[in-house]
């Protein structure tokens, strides 16, 4: 092993060891991949030199890559912008809860069929308030529905070049060693024959496997709060009279005041309100809170245990929310944020990885995929439901532009599907172009268009084909393709197949796909081109393979984000994902030569 072959091991096992932790967010990972590229510490004749120039270090941020999933994400927000959404599946999902098990298959075809055209991250965060509001309706468990939902994203994005961004970037480096990339519609016979798999299976087995929640269990009690809602009176002569409530800092004694009675009026708590005797305050926070409260001159009325029924009798509502992965309150906390003040509705409760934290939850850094128990007036919860950094998962019509948009959306999708897989277009031409249309016809604005770009995803892309790049062109994937090759010298090339898919499925549990992607491109090119194979169906099987995170929940971000209001455990992940994982090998393994030759 030459020692630059060595030093990309040990920068791939450190950057694979951080995509594990997540102590850093993986944009920061990928880029100090990146930047170990560039420092100089190969002696040479001319002085210390880095494995890549920057030239070469920085061209993955101009690959056509990069613009496909840009513009992916941008056909995606014209998609669930204009109604496309609903006018192709929201029917068809109401149709399908007539039973729990009908309802399930509905889930997981519908957004199977979803998510092969729109990112899969996004498809989970359309469709998941509808599910869980049919969910409520039909008092069926979250917990029996919403894993199918991020498992059909999976799925979902193998079916399709623009799938998933791993697709996209598997087919981009195919292009640039051979000339031609995978065709749009390349991906989709294997990947139906592994749907089918996967959706037999777990109507005849895995359904069982499903978490057992009680279908009508609360929300207050899922999220085990701990907290009570009591009225309260400002005393004459306490300590309140006299005082705003932004003097009394409440908040900062984990205590919230939701609202303030005078009289007949019912007062919103600004921090600018200055109480007066007699004043009722309805306050919510822990027993110990509340009893520090109480100690400095407010009078208990009444004490009631947090729920739906006595939060209504003082006209407030409960509802759960989730942190998307692109949320701007990421890495702070509510109290931080001043949530209360800022947003006008109070937390109760916050899960994560389906646990409710329960030792300091206000000074908790919030994550992506975190869900929330809130409390507020209708009047804050309707301008929640604008802010782009919550996602509030309740009964809501999904958004609709009007008819024509969504339908000229659906034929813009068409087209740019016809022209790529006739070959009129490239799909580095068609898919940028059938984005722009969209912008230009005013299905999407260009504003929302950039919002919707998951800057992150693109750093990812960007920042790691140059890694694949560096294992070409140091001579490592030639040469560990070599000691697979050697290792199953005079074996049939299915074998090999086989040997580097399961290395995918593997891999893709514990890091991003768009990652592992990246780095197998090479490795896969050189072992079919060691055993004297045609490189195009094992790029081909390493995209469907690495779509199939469904083992663990920080596999993708799709599974992450159903952990908190499924109440999910880590054992659900690999129960009900480990077949799932190993029919997507399997399937793949043997489908793939019958459907498109090894040699």
């Amino acid at each position: 092993m030459t020692a630059e072959s060595l030093y990309l091991a040990v920068v791939l096992a450190l950057a694979l060891l951080s995509f594990w932790l997540q102590r850093l967010r993986p944009d920061v990972t990928a880029l100090l991949v990146l930047l170990s590229l560039l420092l100089p510490w190969r002696p040479t004749a001319a002085g210390l030199q880095p494995i890549l120039q920057p030239k070469e270090a920085f061209h993955g941020f101009g690959s056509p890559a990069l613009l496909m999933v840009a513009s992916m994400f941008v056909l995606s927000a014209a998609m669930v912008r204009t109604g496309a959404a609903q006018l192709l599946g929201g029917r068809l999902l109401a149709a399908g809860a007539g039973n729990e098990w009908r309802f399930q298959l509905t889930v997981l075809c519908l957004v199977t069929a979803f998510s092969a055209v729109v990112n899969d991250t996004t498809t989970v965060l359309v469709w998941m308030p509808p599910v869980m509001a049919i969910c409520r309706e039909r008092g069926y468990a979250p917990s029996r529905v919403l894993m199918l939902l991020a498992f059909g994203s999976l799925l979902g994005g193998q079916w399709t070049l623009i799938g998933t961004r791993s697709n996209v970037i598997l087919s981009d480096y195919l292009r640039t060693r051979t000339g031609e990339g995978l065709a749009f519609f390349a991906f989709t016979p294997v990947a139906l024959c592994v749907f089918a798999a996967c959706a037999a299976w777990f109507l005849a087995f895995g359904r069982r496997l499903l978490p057992r929640a009680a279908s009508r269990a609360t929300l207050e009690g899922r999220y085990e709060v701990a907290e009570f809602l009591t009225e309260t009176m400002a005393e004459p002569g306490s300590h309140f009279v006299g005082r705003t409530l932004g003097e009394l800092d409440l908040p900062g004694k984990d205590v919230t005041v939701l609202q303030v009675i005078r009289g007949d009026e019912f007062l919103p708590p600004s921090p600018w309100l200055r109480i007066q005797a007699h004043d009722v305050l309805v306050i919510q926070g822990r027993i110990t809170a509340i009893t520090e409260a109480l100690n400095q001159g407010l009078k208990v009325k009444e004490e009631l245990r947090v729920d739906d029924k006595t939060l209504r009798s003082a006209d407030l509502r409960m509802v759960e929310a989730i942190l998307p992965p692109d949320s701007e309150l990421l890495g702070r906390s509510l109290r931080d944020l001043d949530f209360h003040h800022r947003y006008g509705v109070s937390p109760l409760a916050i899960s994560r990885a389906g646990r409710s934290i329960r030792e300091r939850p206000l000074a908790e850094p919030l994550k992506s995929g975190d869900s929330l128990l809130l409390v507020g007036h209708e009047a804050e919860l309707q301008r929640l439901r604008l802010n782009p950094n919550l996602l509030l998962l309740e009964s809501r019509p999904l958004p609709s532009a009007g008819r024509d948009k969504a339908v000229l959306v659906l034929v813009l999708m068409a087209l740019m599907v016809l022209a790529s897989a006739t070959g009129l277009l490239p799909p580095a031409t068609a898919i940028p172009a059938a984005a722009m249309a969209a912008v230009l016809t005013g299905c999407v604005g260009m504003t929302t268009a950039y919002e919707k770009i998951d800057l992150q995803a693109l750093v990812i892309v960007g920042a790691m084909i140059p890694f694949g790049d560096a294992l070409q062109q140091t001579g490592t994937a030639k040469a560990l393709a070599e000691i697979v090759t050697a290792t199953f010298a005079g074996s049939s090339p299915q074998l090999l197949l086989a040997v580097l898919l399961a290395f995918a499925v593997l891999l893709t549990q514990v890091i991003e796909n768009a990652a592992v992607a990246a780095v197998l491109a090479p490795l896969a090119y050189e072992v079919a081109r060691a055993g004297g194979c045609d490189p195009a169906p094992f790029l081909l099987g390493v995209a469907i393979c690495v779509s199939a995170g469904f083992v663990t929940p920080v596999a993708h971000e799709s599974t992450i984000l159903v952990m908190g209001p499924g109440r999910y455990r880590f054992r659900d992940y690999v129960v009900l994902g480990a077949p799932f994982a190993v029919l997507t090998w399997l399937v793949t393994t043997l489908v793939l030569p019958l459907w498109w030759p090894l040699r």
